[in-house]
């Protein structure tokens, strides 16, 4: 397996609002749907597409066979060693907010994640992946713990923290990124875990244990990726956003087959860039993925060639 993701499966349940009100205000719904999300499927599913042989490590509820989500991913080719299938219960579901400028609320209700807490380190699976992507689950304990296991073991850790609040756990943080050696995270998430470690700027995280940091602007997916080099700036490759659920998600995706496939860190960030405006381009995380191929040329197109 080149790539385990491990996190929380989701159905998202996402909102196009007119507006995010006040408190006690309202706001118009323009348009809603639900679709198949999740950070880690997200991931896996994108660079499956991208070529790449992809995992996912998560809990889930009858509803993720009823409704056909299991299904999906086995046709995608995504290995689900790693689910686990909770009778009675239900798939995390996420009740995402967004505002023409891109602003977002978002609920949860846990549903089967909780189970996470309970969950074995996947020993196995994680020996015979390249890379293990560690995203938000219902367990930051089990997370480290998969990380650690990684790392004692030779495997690469690839962490993004989300918007998870476990990220306001100094010990969280600090333990995933000592064992982490790419660390994805947008520009507030950065700012979070800076303020709960006490640093001063975003290339202090390097001291602590990744060997690559890339920090996503929030809105338009551009981004900064710091090495002991040096940073590299990687612009923004959206032209259009109908919804920017899922397009970090993208980012990373396209980031991490490009690594996996031995290109530099440039061109990995510039397709992660491309991979992020395809996500935008349409509603819901997994609905406008491209293949290999595509994305190659529409690099080309806005940043040149594979060189």
């Amino acid at each position: 397996m080149d790539l385990l993701t491990i996190g929380g499966i989701t159905f998202d349940n996402l909102f196009w609002v007119d507006r995010l009100p006040e408190k006690h205000f309202e706001a118009a719904i323009e348009e809603y749907g639900k679709y198949y999300g999740g950070r880690a499927p997200n991931v896996a599913v994108a660079a499956a597409r991208l070529g790449i042989k992809s995992g996912i490590v998560s809990a889930v509820g009858e509803d993720f066979t009823v409704e056909g989500y299991e299904d999906y991913l086995r046709n995608l080719g995504v290995d689900l060693r790693g689910v686990i299938k909770l009778p009675g219960k239900r798939t995390k579901q996420i009740f995402i907010f967004t505002d023409h400028r891109g602003d977002q609320i978002t609920f949860f209700d846990y549903g089967a994640e909780i189970h996470f807490e309970k969950m074995k380190t996947p020993a196995d699976l994680i020996k015979e992946s390249k890379i293990v992507h560690i995203s938000s689950s219902g367990d930051y304990k089990f997370n480290i713990r998969c990380a650690e296991f990684a790392h004692k073991n030779g495997v690469s850790v690839s962490f993004d923290p989300g918007n998870d609040p476990f990220i306001e756990i100094p010990r969280y943080s600090r333990k995933m990124l000592q064992y982490s050696k790419l660390v994805f995270m947008n520009d507030a998430e950065a700012l979070c875990i800076i303020r709960r470690l006490k640093l001063h700027v975003a290339s202090d995280f390097l001291d602590l244990g990744p060997d690559v940091v890339v920090i996503i602007d929030k809105h338009d997916k551009s981004s900064l990726i710091y090495t002991r080099k040096g940073v590299e700036r990687i612009p923004s490759a959206i032209k259009m956003v109908r919804d920017p659920t899922g397009a970090s998600d993208g980012y990373v995706a396209a980031f991490l087959a490009a690594y996996i496939k031995g290109y530099d860190l440039k061109i990995a960030g510039e397709l992660g860039a491309v991979e992020a405006s395809f996500v935008s381009e349409s509603f819901g995380s997994q609905t406008n993925l491209p293949s290999w191929g595509l994305l190659v040329q529409a690099k080309q197109q806005i940043f040149g060639h594979l060189t």
